[in-house]
């Protein structure tokens, strides 16, 4: 084992990670840190009444600008992740898919349970099964996927920690009665 993986091991990564996600509440000035960024915390169905009114007022449109939004998310978050990975040299090809993993399945935002079940890295290809879905959860029955913010949010993410240009594509969703959500991410068109 190279000295690189037993330095992080699969624990240490996570540790890692929870040390970079902590939230800090900062009660005397009405404030709450995530990742060091002041957030906004919402319960899930505020979401799901945010998505209500943007289909109301926006109409079709409202899908593109869930997914737009969740992308600017993900690649903020990718953002950090890959700074801080960059500085402690977990982004070595060594280490890059345990930490890409991790990152993503330990970067709990409230999302779901996110379950990276394929990777690679050098075809530019993941899967991605999200338990728990925050979107799918409130939506009531679908015929098609409806997740646009977080396969958003997937696309940002990736994008950063891979290195690449990467497109997702939601396959199944509970919304729809699947198990579970499942995403697709390959790389985009050029």
């Amino acid at each position: 084992m190279s000295d690189f993986l037993s330095r992080y091991s699969s624990n240490g990564l996570r540790r890692l990670i929870s040390s970079l996600n902590s939230i800090r509440f900062r009660d005397e000035v009405g404030e709450v840190e995530y990742f060091g960024q002041k957030v906004v915390l919402l319960r899930r169905d505020a979401f799901s009444l945010i998505r209500k009114e943007l289909s109301r007022v926006a109409g079709t449109a409202s899908g593109v600008i869930l997914e737009v939004a969740g992308r600017r998310v993900g690649t903020e978050e990718g953002i950090v992740l890959s700074s801080k990975a960059e500085g402690l040299g977990l982004n070595r090809p060594e280490g890059l898919p345990d930490f890409i993993r991790t990152a993503v399945e330990e970067s709990n935002m409230g999302f779901g349970k996110m379950q990276v079940k394929e990777l690679e890295i050098s075809v530019g290809k993941a899967v991605v099964i999200v338990q728990n879905s925050f979107e799918a959860e409130d939506a009531g029955v679908s015929l098609k996927p409806i997740c646009r913010f977080t396969s958003g949010y997937l696309e940002g993410i990736f994008c950063q920690l891979v290195g690449k240009n990467m497109r997702s594509q939601e396959i199944e969703c509970k919304a729809k009665g699947d198990n579970d959500c499942k995403f697709i991410l390959s790389l985009a068109a050029s």
